[in-house]
């Protein structure tokens, strides 16, 4: 028989661990949470939008210029 260890296998259900360990998961989410709270501070003191609109929206309150004949308007 041979003596060498069995290799594991890493899905068999055994946790393995954070490889960037628990510091980087924290800055990551302090980081997270500073953006989020600066969305929140301008959304609410310089009233910008979230940003949840159309943007293919087209604005409907321009007056439809097709049927205006240009060289007409001087006269």
């Amino acid at each position: 028989m041979s003596t060498k260890e069995e290799k594991k296998d890493p899905f068999d259900g055994e946790y393995i661990g954070n490889i960037w360990g628990w510091k980087f998961s924290l800055f990551g989410a302090v980081m997270i949470l500073f953006l989020l709270a600066v969305i929140v501070y301008r959304h609410y003191t310089l009233d910008v939008p979230v940003g949840f609109d159309d943007p293919l929206e087209q604005p409907s309150s321009a007056p439809d210029s097709t049927g205006v004949d240009s060289t007409q308007l001087g006269q």
